[in-house]
């Protein structure tokens, strides 16, 4: 069960969410970045990451998102 868009827009709203953002650079010291499809911040540059699921160790999180 999915919670409705105004239900999940009140709990972005009031609940802090932690992410985790990576910055990857190769040997030849160039950066990886994406190009967002979606929004908010769609058509903008960023560096790969996500959000840290609840209850999550940090550490999982890293190793989940970097394997994605």
């Amino acid at each position: 069960m999915f919670l409705s868009q105004e239900d999940f827009a009140t709990v972005v709203r009031s609940t802090p969410l932690i992410s985790i953002d990576l910055i990857v650079e190769n040997a030849r010291g160039e950066f990886l970045l994406g190009k967002r499809t979606n929004r908010p911040a769609q058509g903008f540059w960023f560096v790969p990451g996500g959000r840290v699921q609840k209850d999550e160790p940090l550490a999982q999180a890293f190793e989940r998102l970097t394997l994605a």
